[in-house]
């Protein structure tokens, strides 16, 4: 069941195989992989040490023709928060790797010369990387294809993981992208700039292949006539506009409002944009969704550029945020972004933030190199995503990320930025109680996809409500306000997400996406299937309990976060919404310190320090855990400064 790790030291140059059956109890994936990074990188190892591990892995379901298996999972310790880091991409690597003969690496060490890793035929084999150093994704995949052919899978750094950028991400099958927490770095930092996966002749069995087929062929259904996978199939996440307008959940001018004028919201149709700029739509393997858009801008300044992406988030970053109304601009930025290889939320978030502090006069154009970063300044800001990647002038100060980079500049600037445990937030968390709770506890700081509600913003036929609340067991699950009942939430999402870490699912195939999709129920039969190991779905909570403890362990042993470091900025509380929907609105802060007890008590956790219990501990099987509750963190450095200025309050 649980595959073969595949060991790569490139300080020696030494390659080895084992068994990862001693991992057994940990699923696969998402599990395997965190348990290995616990028990080898200690708490004073860095980041950037060759101590420190690059952990890539496959689920359990990946390579199958299960829906939605296109996923691949990173594991290591982050240069952004000196905790866990947990990243996820889409593509075909994962598949590839598993043809290919593995379903884990581990990577550790340091190269003396730059590398990547070439992986097929259960073999690998440690190449050099002097033709492609310096190279930018989209070029370094075409040497790599040329080389090895276009079969292969790739995970590629950019110029900016070679500059070891802070925040910069890895760059899977070209458009797909492992984001947060500074991957990419970690990689840089190990000269290594890539790793191919030639998996083309390789093949996933199950245990029992007509009982999986008549799984999948269930789920099949469930997307026939579905409303909401129609709109993703038609316009991919571009769909969430309407929703977002109307809950207030657009961030303008870098969250001084939430509400975006009729105008611009008219630019961002998703109607329009696809009938102007969309070439097709595009998908994972082995998916039925077809999230992803294949674009080309027609005309204007960026006329001819063609990518696959530019998703949502890519209004939202380039165009609401820095008050700019050009999709072209918002899908220029989103591949120079990728192709550089790094994330373009943290990007955003740093733009955003120099904008309005540029406009408040705490930043000056002498400290921007000259650059004049007012909102709606296209020019200036794609060339500061430039000077970022190749840490030129202010671009190496801001490569930190705006934690960081805040201490550099006036000490006023801190209260501006957005942010937790020193990773930028691109969540909104003022109009979207339960979707902030979920990020901002989030172990890997500033994200939703390991606890978030989508839910809140939905609207829920009678069926549908019923199923959200058997499931959730709160009636608050399309009340995005409300503070009651979304612990219960984030915590079912909690397990949700991991869960599909461990079987290298999607999202957007799970009830996440929608909720009368996959769920542990499906989750478990298809574990069963697949590989034989019966659990049932509360064993299956269970065990995803157990890595959400596990995490939070080693961020209190690395990092020394508590329950401090969950909370929000003091501006969420400080500023109400100036106009919209969520007109009035800034976080009330009784209410949420309330939540958080109530979030911590359903947990099992200390409501003072926002950690495991003992008890909490081994109840989940993590018994060997309960000593390091004792041990202060002996990590080298606080990620970030928690207190912060309020303007006014000098």
């Amino acid at each position: 069941m649980m595959g073969t790790i595949l060991r790569v030291n490139l300080s020696t140059g030494l390659i080895t195989t084992e068994s990862a059956d001693l991992y057994r109890e940990w699923i696969g994936g998402l599990g395997v992989a965190e348990k290995i990074l616990y028990d080898e990188v200690k708490p004073w190892v860095t980041p950037y040490d060759p101590a420190n591990r690059l952990i890539v892995c496959t689920g359990a379901l990946s390579g199958t023709f299960c829906p939605g298996t296109g996923r691949i999972v990173t594991v290591t310790k982050s240069p952004v928060t000196m905790g866990i880091a947990s990243g996820n991409a889409g593509g075909s690597f994962g598949a590839n790797l598993r043809y290919a003969g593995f379903e884990y690496i581990v990577v550790e060490g340091r190269s003396a010369k730059p590398v990547y890793l070439y992986i097929k035929d259960g073999n690998a084999e440690i190449k050099s990387a002097y033709a492609i150093t310096g190279y930018t994704v989209d070029k370094a995949v075409d040497w790599l294809e040329e080389t090895h052919g276009t079969e292969i899978s790739t995970m590629c750094i950019g110029t900016a993981g070679e500059q070891v950028v802070r925040f910069a991400c890895v760059t899977v099958d070209r458009y797909r992208i492992i984001g947060k927490c500074g991957f990419g770095a970690v990689m840089g930092s190990k000269n290594l700039k890539a790793v191919v996966a030639d998996g083309s002749e390789g093949s996933v069995s199950v245990d029992d292949v007509m009982g999986f087929k008549r799984k999948v062929d269930e789920i099949y259904g469930r997307f026939d006539g579905n409303e909401a996978y129609k709109n993703l199939m038609s316009y991919g996440t571009l769909c969430c506009v309407p929703s977002k307008y109307r809950v207030g959940g657009f961030s303008y001018r870098h969250g001084q409002n939430l509400h975006i004028s009729e105008d611009m919201l008219d630019t961002y149709d998703p109607a329009m944009i696809c009938g102007k700029y969309t070439l097709r739509q595009t998908s994972c393997r082995g998916c039925l969704v077809g999230c992803q858009n294949r674009h080309r801008i027609p005309d204007g300044p960026y006329a001819g550029l063609e990518m696959e992406g530019a998703p949502f988030n890519s209004i939202l970053n380039f165009g609401t945020k820095l008050d700019i109304a050009d999709y072209g601009f918002c899908i220029q930025a989103t591949w120079l972004c990728n192709n550089l290889g790094m994330d373009m939320d943290v990007i955003a978030e740093i733009l955003g933030w120099v904008m309005e502090c540029y406009e408040k006069g705490l930043i000056t154009s002498d400290q921007l190199d000259g650059l004049e970063l007012h909102f709606g300044n296209q020019e200036a800001a794609l060339k500061l995503i430039e000077k970022i990647a190749g840490r030129d002038g202010v671009g190496s100060i801001l490569a930190e990320g705006v934690a960081r980079a805040s201490t550099v500049f006036s000490s006023k600037t801190s209260y501006y930025g957005i942010h937790v445990k020193g990773n930028e937030l691109f969540e909104l968390v003022r109009p979207l109680i339960g979707y902030g709770l979920g990020a901002l506890t989030s172990t890997r700081g500033g994200s939703h996809v390991l606890g978030s509600p989508v839910c809140e913003a939905g609207i829920f036929s009678e069926t549908e409500k019923e199923a959200a609340l058997r499931k959730f067991k709160v009636h608050t699950f399309n009340d995005p306000v409300a503070y009651e009942g979304k612990p219960e939430i984030v915590m079912y999402y909690e397990d949700i997400s991991r869960a599909c870490g461990c079987l290298g699912l999607c999202l957007m195939v799970s009830d996440w996406q929608q909720i009368q999709m996959m769920d542990m129920e499906d989750f478990s039969d298809f574990l069963r299937l697949a590989a034989g190991v019966e659990l049932t779905p509360e064993e299956f909570k269970v065990r995803m309990q157990a890595i959400l403890n596990l995490e939070k362990m080693f961020n209190y042993c690395h990092a020394g976060y508590t329950r401090k470091d969950d909370r929000p900025r003091e501006r969420l509380f400080r500023e109400p919404v100036r106009s919209g929907p969520a007109k009035g609105l800034a976080l009330d802060r009784e209410k949420w310190e309330k939540m958080m007890d109530h979030y911590y008590e359903i947990h099992g956790w200390d409501k003072e320090t926002g950690l495991p219990t003992a008890e909490t501990l081994a109840n989940c099987g993590l018994a060997e855990l309960i000593p390091d509750l004792g041990r202060p963190a002996q990590a080298p450095g606080r990620a970030y400064c928690q207190e912060e200025p309020v303007p006014g309050e000098d």
